[in-house]
């Protein structure tokens, strides 16, 4: 059900919906794993070094993220409504974990379009984008773009429908923390990094 040849060609979106799956849950959970900032303390998990002696003190935990790469596939099974939800997540992931930098890729069998994002202009990043694409499914194009531009964020994010054929491999990825957010209704599983499902 995957492509082979690279789009290139302008998309435009009508509508950008809300973000479907609950990113306070699923994606905090990703980003404590990836984080290495500390930044507040929680009581949610008391520190373990003091529990030997009987002291209950918060442990430090980072509730934002420096640098990530965030992925979204553009090909033709992916329509103007699947896109549009897809940038719902990354509103939702602006909106949630704070990321000093983005690296937003639209992909489908190449990379179509690279655009990256700092400071304040994060807040626009949907209103700012320019979605391309519509050729093949190969993701592993972003990973190999990534890779020659020398880009190495803290965690990588793909949305995409999951028709792919090959996911890719973790040194392909740069063994970087990795999330698949499958929108829609396929039911693929990624061999590699996290997958979660975007419900409609």
């Amino acid at each position: 059900m995957h492509g082979k040849g690279g789009g290139g060609r302008n998309r435009e979106l009508d509508e950008l919906l809300n973000p479907k799956v609950d990113w306070r849950e699923q994606l905090r959970e990703f980003v404590k794993t990836v984080c290495a900032g500390r930044d507040s303390s929680s009581w949610r998990r008391p520190n373990r070094r003091y529990l030997s002696q009987d002291v209950y003190m918060p442990s430090m935990v980072s509730e934002k993220i420096g640098h990530i790469a965030i992925g979204i596939d553009t090909s033709g099974s992916q329509g103007a409504r699947e896109i549009a939800d897809c940038l719902g997540e990354v509103q939702g992931i602006v909106k949630e974990v704070f990321p000093q930098k983005i690296d937003l890729v639209y992909w489908d069998a190449e990379v179509a379009n690279h655009e990256q994002y700092e400071g304040s202009a994060i807040t626009n990043i949907v209103s700012d984008t320019k979605v391309m694409g519509g050729g093949g499914t190969d993701p592993t194009c972003m990973a190999k773009h990534l890779k020659d531009k020398g880009i190495k964020p803290e965690c990588i994010i793909n949305l995409t429908d999951g028709y792919i054929g090959d996911w890719g491999t973790d040194d392909e990825w740069q063994n970087v923390p990795m999330l698949w957010a499958i929108v829609g209704g396929g039911n693929a599983v990624s061999p590699i990094g996290k997958t979660i499902r975007v419900k409609d």
